[in-house]
């Protein structure tokens, strides 16, 4: 019997959102790869990095990084003058608008000084901003998104901005009223921010992240995708790849690549190494204030295309339902991926599994589970 979801018994709770890669799917690749493991299982980027770490493997380590920029980075990096984005792209920014949408509405209806939630999304595309900022564009919204930052053509981030609230007053001062705030959180960092001294700048129209492979990089890059995207290919194939002339591996420039990837301040899946102290701070302040969300009374954790594979969240939500009066609400997109989060929240009564007859993509969760029904439905 799957666990129950109705929008209506969440209005008054503090809300809070997590979101992972699948809510992106089509905009960006998932962590899904073709090649196998020694059971016959398909790898993930994360499983098949820790396995590449631990056999010293460096040359092919580098090369799914490579992959992992040229994937899942480098399409959200902000650029000028931008261009307009190809159609599966729109369709996914179609999702998150829809979800924020029915959001304010929810927030619209909550009590007059409590109109605010957290989005805390460990993504490194632009998906909530560019559908915020659509929203704001067409001024059919009275709402405040807020990304920790303050200023005007230098902005600056603090996760204490994340309390700053707006309040609308009538002109002679007779009423004031919260304006619905969503806070947007990214736990594994982003590709928007820029180290100023000792302080985290926000820049949303250029990157000093641009990473170019050259003839032979992209050479080699090109021969281990094709390993990595073939279902037929195991990790001995990866390593008799790997072990071609030593003059290839000397053509990556491994070095070169790894000084310029370590300068985005980001979290990688793989595990938390931090290269600059500014940025460290910014990450562990944004877990501090997740998980005091989830020790406040009457508390609602929302998961979407999240895994749970980053453990430092795993633990810190696995410590949070110790408060009674939180519910985690955990979106599974089939019965097996059910079947994986049940074995990582085993034991917590707080912890509901939110599926329906068919895989749960962003747009059914849109349509069916996070959707305002009309009377009767």
């Amino acid at each position: 019997m799957p666990d129950k979801f109705n929008l209506y018994d969440v209005y008054e709770q503090n809300l809070n959102f997590l979101f992972g890669a699948g809510a992106s799917y089509g905009f960006l690749p998932t962590l899904i790869l073709n090649i196998k493991n020694g059971e016959g299982c398909s790898h993930t980027f994360e499983t098949l990095a820790k396995e590449l770490d631990k056999n010293s493997t460096r040359h092919l380590y580098t090369l799914l990084f490579m992959h992992y920029f040229k994937k899942c980075i480098n399409t959200g990096l902000p650029r000028l003058p931008k261009v307009p984005y190809p159609p599966h792209r729109v369709e996914v920014l179609r999702e998150y608008r829809v979800f924020l949408k029915t959001l304010l509405a929810v927030l619209e209806n909550k009590k007059r000084n409590d109109k605010k939630c957290n989005i805390y999304t460990t993504n490194y595309d632009n998906c909530f901003e560019v559908s915020a900022d659509s929203l704001i564009t067409e001024q059919s919204l009275s709402c405040v998104f807020n990304d920790g930052s303050s200023g005007f053509q230098q902005r600056k981030f603090h996760t204490k901005n994340f309390n700053n609230r707006v309040v609308q007053k009538g002109i002679f001062d007779k009423h004031a009223e919260y304006i619905p705030q969503i806070n947007i959180l990214h736990p594994h960092g982003s590709v928007y921010w820029q180290k100023d001294e000792q302080d985290i700048s926000v820049d949303y129209g250029h990157t000093p992240y641009n990473i170019d492979f050259d003839e032979e990089q992209n050479r080699l890059l090109t021969e281990f995708e094709e390993l990595i995207n073939n279902e037929n290919k195991s990790m001995h194939d990866l390593i008799e790849f790997g072990e071609d002339d030593f003059e290839d591996w000397e053509a990556l420039r491994a070095d070169d690549f790894w000084n310029k990837y370590n300068q985005i301040p980001i979290v990688n899946p793989t595990k938390w190494k931090f290269h600059e102290t500014v940025f460290e701070e910014a990450y562990y302040q944004i877990l501090r204030h997740l998980s005091f969300e989830l020790e406040r009374p009457n508390s609602v954790l929302i998961t979407f295309g999240f895994s749970f594979a980053d453990e430092h969240i795993l633990h810190l939500v696995q410590r949070s339902l110790s408060n009674p009066s939180l519910t985690v609400y955990i979106s599974c997109y089939n019965d097996s991926e059910k079947h994986e989060m049940r074995k990582k929240f085993k034991g917590y009564a707080n912890v509901k599994y939110i599926t329906i007859d068919d895989d749960l993509t962003f747009t059914r969760f849109n349509k069916r589970v996070f959707a305002l029904k009309k009377d009767g439905e």
